[in-house]
């Protein structure tokens, strides 16, 4: 199978394209971050922008696997970086389907969060116009993909669990936002990767369904820390900072949404099995996969 990855030079992309190289044929798109992956040819291209979005439509390929999402936009004079992001979404969205071809979308759990947000909304929008557009389709929605670092490839924004991580080997204190006992359900991004391309070859074609994909464990984030620190046979103390001064310094990082972290002690959990049951692949436990983030 020849796949349109877009999105290639993001993290999760990166890892994507990785796996989808061992037996299929893809052509990543990347922007600004240079993309150097074995087996895979990379496509420099700005899906929000039409000419270039017309120039993908020239190209020969079975199916899209879309992974580009913009969290944090540049905003034009009196716009919200938020709103910059979601116009910007949607452009991307635009372009995907333009293509014609099968289409596998990486949404977010955040999608079932009760509290309101511009890329919780995006992500619904894009959710709602996969289904409608006549397709073959299907949407994944990770929760907390982790995985290793890549040695050819460094995405633009560090990952938020190689920063934690971080903190974790260096630091006797790390900050948690609020009372840490939100939860999440890592997923590693093999089985991730993994998930899609089961999806992609199912007999039958595409189901046409959203899954949510997490792995077999859901923790806090207390618990996500405590399993970090056991695999690096560390101790360290956890300091409970209250919410809004996280928030605040999102407004000041190119990597954070404020609305985001404001809605951050939202559960975030992923009932793996439907999409076992349609891909054929079993996620992990973090404390399974754990390993490969801190080596």
């Amino acid at each position: 199978m020849r796949l349109l990855v877009t999105g290639a030079s993001s993290f999760v992309g990166a890892h994507f394209c990785r796996v989808a190289a061992r037996e299929h044929q893809v052509l990543g798109i990347h922007h600004a971050t240079p993309l150097r992956l074995p087996g895979v040819t990379p496509v420099r291209a700005d899906l929000a922008r039409p000419r270039d979005a017309h120039r993908l439509q020239a190209l020969d390929f079975d199916a899209v696997v879309h992974l580009a999402c913009k969290i944090k936009g540049r905003a034009g004079k009196g716009q919200d970086p938020a709103a910059a992001a979601l116009d910007t979404n949607r452009r991307m969205m635009d372009a995907v389907l333009a293509l014609g071809r099968p289409v596998v979308y990486a949404s977010s759990t955040v999608v079932h969060w009760d509290q309101d947000t511009p890329y919780g909304r995006g992500r619904r929008e894009d959710e709602q116009r996969l289904a409608d557009c006549g397709l073959p389709w299907a949407v994944v929605r990770p929760s907390a993909p982790y995985g290793p670092h890549l040695a050819t490839h460094r995405p633009a924004h560090r990952e938020s669990f190689h920063t934690l991580v971080a903190l974790v080997r260096h630091s006797p204190v790390v900050p948690v936002i609020g009372d840490g006992r939100y939860r999440r359900q890592p997923v590693h991004v093999d089985d991730l990767s993994a998930a899609i391309l089961g999806l992609l070859t199912r007999a039958g074609g595409l189901p046409g369904q959203a899954f949510d994909a997490g792995g077999a464990q859901a923790l806090s984030f207390d618990q996500v820390i405590d399993t970090i620190a056991l695999a690096l046979r560390r101790r360290v103390h956890k300091l409970h900072l209250p919410r809004a001064l996280f928030v605040q310094a999102a407004r000041f990082s190119r990597d954070f949404d404020p609305s985001l972290l404001d809605a951050v002690e939202q559960d975030e959990v992923a009932d793996p099995a439907p999409l076992a049951a349609a891909s054929g692949v079993v996620p992990r436990a973090f404390s399974e996969g754990v390993g490969d983030l801190v080596r």
